[in-house]
């Protein structure tokens, strides 16, 4: 009994297709590869939707206009409903604001996809600009330009390293989830300290430590196991996803 090289079902010995998945079997139509290549992508093309026939930049693109027509229409809505209700514009601007922001990021993330350098940082100030109004509008106490940048700074800066990271490495495995765990650990750090400066005038570091000594070793491990495997291998092979 012959299996399928596809799917792997159990065939009948004069099959030329597969009953399960319609794959043509080419040792039993060698007379018909012209037709069976034409069956074939037949069928491959009825698997793929219109949106997986999109290119990148027109994913991205159709994900922008989604969006905006939802942000925008929520803030719209918003609007109404605050000034309706209050006869003034006032927990409406917390909405509007976020909305305005992350439309502005879904656009710049949209045409400069491929351009992280100028993505980041003009994100970072769309952010910080964010930050910075949210403040003013619940009194002006000081945490957007004190608390909020600083802590959305080490965000920025250690994502972005990882991300540099994980496209330098040729050989993604394990190491990938241990870089993440590094990266969140030094996170930690610069979060404990920026919070504990803010209220305390002074750099102390308490849990980040903790979080910090349990990223290393279970970092180490990783890494550890995954330059030992014997094969080259990826996350969807080793688990076998």
């Amino acid at each position: 009994m012959k299996h399928c090289p596809n799917c792997g079902v159990a065939l009948d010995e004069n099959a030329n297709f597969c009953s399960l998945c319609g794959e043509p079997l080419l040792e039993r139509n060698e007379a018909n590869l012209a037709f069976i290549e034409t069956r074939r992508q037949q069928r491959e093309d009825k698997l793929l939707t219109e949106y997986q026939k999109l290119s990148g930049f027109q994913k991205r693109r159709l994900f922008l206009k989604i969006s905006a027509m939802i942000l925008l229409s929520g803030i719209f809505i918003t609007l109404i409903i605050d000034f309706v209700t209050k006869g003034d514009f006032t927990w409406s601007r917390y909405p509007v604001t976020v909305g305005l922001a992350l439309l502005l990021n879904i656009t710049m993330g949209t045409f400069w996809y491929c351009r992280e350098i100028l993505w980041g940082g003009l994100s970072f100030l769309s952010s910080a600009v964010l930050l910075v109004l949210l403040d003013i509008y619940s009194g002006n106490s000081g945490w957007g330009m004190q608390l909020g940048i600083p802590l959305l700074f080490a965000a920025y800066v250690t994502v972005f390293i990882l991300i540099r990271l994980i496209r330098l490495t040729s050989q993604k495995g394990l190491n990938v989830i241990a870089y993440a765990l590094l990266t969140t650990g030094i996170l930690s750090i610069c979060t404990d300290g920026i919070i504990n400066l803010y209220k305390t005038d002074l750099v102390n570091f308490g849990w980040s430590l903790i979080v910090m000594a349990s990223a290393i070793i279970v970092s180490l491990l990783l890494l550890y196991v995954h330059f030992r495997l014997k094969k080259v291998t990826d996350l969807k092979r080793f688990f076998h996803i």
